[in-house]
Formats: structure tokens, sequence, C-alpha cells
């Protein structure tokens, strides 16, 4: 099973590779951007194409005897499949489902997945009611963010991996990789009743010493892709860009084209969720209303259906659902009166939905209008106020499972979108975290001041082409 970014690569010529050939090592303080895409639109199913790293010690350094030759620098142009710039390494297959994996005990196995997603309830409510406090309007990726951060976590040690196991509400690093790993093939799929694939990759500056056991580790456990270049050079930037949009499907280009990439980037982990799919029984009337928002009334015209389901009694509002196609629940939650949105969204609203909560059986005639919510916000105090706080010390961050260098988390960049119409439900979301070079400790203090005779030389190389000396001003 293939798909465009397959083909991109199938299809990739000799000029291609010359042109992605590796950079010169360069010394530059260590920048590490962690980009992640989820609820996108392209599923990435791909394959081992070659070895990533050389042998050297604990670490794989990328051969740099070559260097890339001039090419002409076109600006992000939504292409698809358009990755010039990037020397592709190893492509990992990210075809894997749990029906595939499992097979027939597919449904006995999926009890593990349960119980991983129980024990993220109370990370995915605190995240996302600290993320929507305050927003008009907005959605935000719960999921999209917890793969970032279990990317970070396999990249961090000590008490720096620590508090970000603590906030996700996991024991150890291998439990989590079992629960990212459940994650992954329990919502992956490409068929008729939807289509939810998540996809990672890593994005390496040529010359760069890292710890090939963390990166490798990504990719066998994270189903991490890997490639190369630099990015000083506009058309490696440009390949990562093209490869967000392809896996989004074109809903965050917005946000693609103004993602700022510094040239002090080293490396870069993009990780996407695809997600889309369609009602399970359509929307097939159409009524003129209005829509009682919080700026005022707004006309609006209403996708109509009449069903036999359950309606629910919550903390301050009514909740209903619809099962989807592919095995997901899409919910609403309507404010009582007297109520607001922020009221609703301070309730556990992932652990009620997963709850034992009784309903009441209606003749339930549903009226939704179109809608498409966006986000955009830097998330670093957030994930601070959870309790994530020695990753953004200069002096406590502990990225040593990825590199020697001193490291910490810098910012943290959190997008998405979601529309609804009367055909389906589509989305996308990316996470950028953005690891900087610590500062150097203090040096001790030391007073010179020129405040007696002294010797004074100007100097080119051991030339000196100025000696003298000064005993009265």
């Amino acid at each position: 099973m293939k798909n465009k970014l397959n083909e991109a690569f199938d299809n990739v010529d000799d000029k291609y590779v010359s042109e992605t050939a590796d950079m010169p090592k360069k010394s530059k303080k260590l920048k590490i951007a962690v980009i992640a895409a989820a609820l996108a639109a392209v599923a990435v199913i791909s394959f081992a194409v070659g070895a990533l790293f050389a042998r050297n010690g604990k670490s794989g350094i990328i051969d740099d005897t070559e260097q890339i030759p001039a090419t002409t620098v076109e600006p992000f142009t939504d292409r698809e499949g358009n990755y010039s710039g990037a020397k592709f390494m190893s492509l990992a297959d990210t075809s894997f489902t749990a029906r595939m994996v499992y097979g027939k005990d597919y449904i006995s196995n999926k009890k593990n997945y349960w119980d991983s997603a129980d024990k993220l309830e109370a990370f995915f409510d605190r995240l996302s009611k600290k993320l929507l406090d305050g927003e008009e309007n907005g959605v935000v990726s719960p999921v999209n963010i917890y793969m970032a951060l279990s990317l970070l976590a396999e990249c961090t040690a000590g008490s720096s991996r620590d508090q970000i196991l603590d906030v996700i509400g996991v024991q150890s690093i291998e439990e989590l990789r079992e629960m990212t790993k459940l994650i992954w093939l329990y919502n992956s799929r490409d068929d008729e009743y939807g289509r939810s694939l998540l996809a990672n990759s890593i994005w390496l500056t040529s010359g760069l010493p890292v710890n090939e056991n963390c990166v490798n580790t990504l990719k066998n456990d994270y189903y991490a892709s890997s490639f190369a270049g630099d990015f000083t050079d506009a058309n490696y930037k440009n390949a990562l860009k093209q490869w967000l949009s392809d896996q989004t499907k074109g809903l965050l280009d917005d946000c693609i084209n103004e993602l700022e990439i510094p040239d002090q980037t080293l490396v870069a982990l993009a990780s996407t969720l695809y997600y889309k799919t369609k009602w399970a029984y359509e929307f097939r009337e159409a009524e003129d209303g209005v829509f009682k928002g919080k700026g005022g009334d707004q006309k609006c015209v209403y996708n109509k259906k009449t069903v036999e389901n359950y309606v629910y009694k919550g903390d301050g509002f009514t909740a209903y659902y619809e099962r989807l196609p592919d095995e997901n629940e899409m919910w609403f939650f309507l404010p009582d009166d007297g109520k607001t949105v922020s009221d609703v969204l301070k309730t556990d609203l992932v652990s009620y939905t997963k709850g034992d909560m009784a309903g009441k059986y209606y003749e339930v005639t549903i009226r939704m209008p179109d809608f498409d919510v966006d986000y955009n916000e830097q998330i670093t105090g957030v994930l601070k106020d959870l309790g994530i706080a020695d990753c953004m010390s200069s002096t406590k961050a502990d990225f040593s499972s990825l590199s020697d260098d001193d490291l910490f988390l810098g910012s943290v960049i959190h997008a998405a979108r979601f529309r609804a119409d009367k055909d389906g439900v589509e989305g996308a979301a990316y996470t950028v975290s953005e690891l900087t070079g610590a500062a150097e400790s203090t040096p001790p203090k030391y007073d010179f001041t020129l405040d007696k005779p002294f010797v004074f030389m100007v100097a080119n190389g051991g030339a000196p082409l100025f000696v003298g000396c000064v005993n009265e001003l």
C-alpha cells in the first residue's frame, strides 16, 4: 500500500541524490526543533532504504566528505512530494495497524490500548483545560502533544525525563514506549471507514554527532524515518515544510509558511497523525437558523438529521455523541442555561466520556452548523505549569540521551485546526519544540583595573607591531 510520499521516494533520480549529499560539518550551537503535526490528511507508508549512521563508538556521525552543490532555492510551494534539499537515509515502515499486527487477537489486545488510554485521561484533561482556558474559538490536539512529549522524553535523561513521565502519568520510559506503540497501532487505518495514520521523521544536520542508540530507538519504537541536510540551506527547510504540508493535507499551510526554522537548528523531530472520516449517518437536511454566539446573534444554516440515540446529563451541560464509521466517537457538549463554555471545559471531559454515565434514549434531532476552528499558541508556560520545568532550565536540563552537548527547551509552539460539515470531519495539528544550547556556567569574578604602570602590545599573530609601557598618565 503506497501513497504519494512513497512514490516521491521511488522516483528520486541521480540529480536529486547528488544535490542532497551531506554538508560539511559546521561548528554551531545545537538547536533541536521537535515538530509534531497531528490529525493530518495523508497516510505515510514508508520502507527502509539504508543505514543511517557510520559507527563511531557510542555516537553516529553522518559522513561529511561531500558538499551540496549550489542549487536554485525555491520557496515552499505546496507541491506534494517535493523534498529536494533533503537526503533520505532510512524510511521506517509505518503501514502497521493493530489489525495487521494482532490479527485474530485484535479485540483481546485492544484492552491493553484502553488501559493505556485510561492512564492518560488525567493528563489529557489537565492539558485541555490549560490550553483552551480563555479561548474564544480554539482547538488543540492532546494526542499530538502527547506524542511530541514522548519523543522529547526519549531524548532526555535524569530529572528532565522524570518530570515529563510524571506529567504524562507513566512510571518508566519502557512503559511510555509500549503505550506509544499501542496508540500508534490502534489509531492507524486507511480503509472505507476512515483514514487515521501516524508518521514520525528525524531531520538531521550532516556531520552532527548524536547518540545512535537514541535515534535507533526513535526509529524502531516510534517508526521514525530519517533525513539529512543543512538547516542553513533553504532547500532543506522547504523539504521539511513540504513534508509537514503533505502530512496535514494543506490544512495548516498558513502556519507552515510562517514556521521559522532557525539556521542554528541541527535536528528536527516531526510527528504526524492523519485523521479524516465521514458521518455514519449523514446530514440530509438543512435549516436556516440563528447561532447565539458570545458576541451576538449570527444567522447560519444548520445541518439537520433525526436519529434514535442517547442524550447524557453532565455537571452543567448536556452531552451527545455519535459513533463514527472508524470506531471513534464524535462528542458534543452543550452548556446549560447560565453556564458557559469555560464552565464546561473546567470539568474532566475526557474522563467523563470514559465513565459509566447513564443516558436517556430519545429520537434526537440534531442541528449542527458548519464550523472551522484553529489554534496557534506558545505553550511553554502551560507545560511548565503542568510540571515540566527542568527541560527549560539552562542549568538543570538533561538531554544526554540524545547528545552530550548542553541543551535546554527554549520554546514549544502548538498549532491546530479542525473543521466539520455535513460530509464529515477533518483536522490537523503540529507541535514545535526548540532545544537550544545551554549557557555555560558563570565563571568567578575578577577585577582587572589599569590603575598602576602597565605594558601594552599590538601584535599581528606572533609579530608585535607595537610594544610599550605606561608609567605615568
